[in-house]
């Protein structure tokens, strides 16, 4: 009997791809193959910042998964995302959003342009723009049993929710930003069949602004692995490193710039040899500062090694919807240091009892120093057994199993 078939639809896909959704559907999707019969539809681009094309259009396999890419016809408009977003700019900015009575915002939104033409012309502008994989799955729909879209934010999900919302899934990794607020998201959270959440605070933001309560919802989050034990020292620091990590992207938009102000002020008033050690990505400039030591993408040894020999990870980010990284970081035993005003951040670190959090200068100098006089046996086992508890395989792909059952009426 033949595999259920599954397509995901997601922005970018590859080993080289350096973000939490794409990382979170690409282990998905390969976790999948052995029950169902998985194809990952996606653009060519490598970088999100531009949406070049770097992968080669058309058919590939990685890691036992059929890749189909599309290429982008043009890269990311940011004069025009601006203008539109100009258009926009009353919906923008969550407070003064919620302040408005409704006459006051068709109005606003009214008042020379429509409110549909400018809000899809953002989605095109800021990408990636892919009018084939949308014509691809206006085609070839009826040959998947279920479509899987992934982060609510960029066009193919919301071009791509409109062909088949009945059998479409949603993964929106969605949490409380700007673009968010846009009128262009008003009626996707209500189009597919099913929501599937990574962290009750994402099902409650959602639901909360969306009221898409009708919507068959379940919290399916990840699997995490115990990490495999490092197999000697790490290559990209000098043996006896004391220090943090960040792993992710370099980005002003992950708190890495605050994060790198409020670091070096603590080494300034608490001199020692800790450093600050940054996986992945560049998109800003990183401060020339000893101990600031950027090491760019490393493969996965590396960047598990690197964690294990982390006093803590620290982990900037306003904006999570479940944080893949941190929970990597508790299945290998090693804290977390988080940004409070990310309310996943705070729900693992309360729930966990295996980090701490700050949310200024004075308060992340106060984390790092319960982290130095902290019971460090005490937090790994409350780490470990954290995400033992809530994020393991079997109960992630069960919970699948249930969403694709709905959907597809099975």
């Amino acid at each position: 009997m033949p595999l259920p078939k599954l397509a995901f639809i997601v922005q970018r896909y590859g080993l080289e791809v350096n973000g939490g959704a794409e990382y979170h559907c690409r282990i998905l999707a390969e976790r999948l193959t052995d029950r169902y019969d998985v194809t990952v539809l996606t653009t060519c681009a490598q970088d999100y910042t531009s949406w070049a094309n770097v992968y080669p259009p058309g058919l590939s396999v990685l890691n036992g998964v059929t890749v189909r890419r599309f290429a982008t016809p043009h890269p990311r408009d940011e004069a025009g995302m601006a203008l539109s977003a100009h258009k926009l700019a009353k919906w923008s900015q969550p407070d003064a959003w919620r302040g408005l009575s409704r006459v006051q915002m068709w109005g606003r939104a009214l008042v020379g342009k429509s409110i549909g033409r400018y809000s899809r012309r953002w989605a095109r502008q800021q990408g990636p723009y892919v009018p084939g994989l949308i014509d691809y799955l206006r085609r070839e729909h009826r040959q998947y049993d279920a479509l899987i879209f992934f982060t609510y934010l960029y066009y193919p999900t919301i071009e791509g929710l409109r062909v088949a919302p009945r059998k479409s899934m949603l993964i929106p990794t969605a949490h409380d930003e700007p673009p968010i607020y846009l009128p262009v998201f008003s009626k996707l959270f209500g189009r597919p069949r099913a929501m599937l959440y990574n962290t009750r605070a994402e099902q409650q933001f959602v639901q909360g602004l969306f009221h898409n309560e009708s919507v068959y919802s379940d919290i399916v989050g990840v699997g995490v692995d115990p990490p495999w034990p490092a197999t000697g020292p790490a290559q990209s620091v000098p043996p006896g490193t004391d220090y943090l990590i960040y792993i992710g992207r370099i980005d002003t938009a992950k708190g890495c710039a605050t994060l790198f102000d409020w670091f070096r002020a603590y080494k300034q008033q608490h001199p020692s040899a800790l450093k600050l050690v940054l996986v992945g990505q560049a998109f800003m400039p990183i401060p020339a500062d000893p101990d600031l030591v950027a090491v760019g993408f490393v493969d996965e040894g590396e960047k598990t090694t690197l964690l294990q020999g982390a006093r803590a990870l620290v982990m900037p980010s306003a904006f999570e919807s479940l944080s893949m990284v941190a929970l990597e970081s508790f299945a290998a035993g090693i804290p977390v240091v988080a940004n409070a005003d990310s309310a996943v951040l705070r729900d693992h670190i309360d729930s966990s009892g295996a980090g701490f959090l700050y949310n200024s200068a004075a308060s992340f100098a106060d984390a790092l120093g319960q982290l130095a006089t902290a019971d460090r046996n005490q937090l790994a086992t409350n780490a470990r057994a954290y995400v033992a508890t809530h994020y393991t395989w079997d109960r992630v792909l069960a919970r699948i199993d249930q969403a694709v059952a709905v959907v597809t009426g099975a």
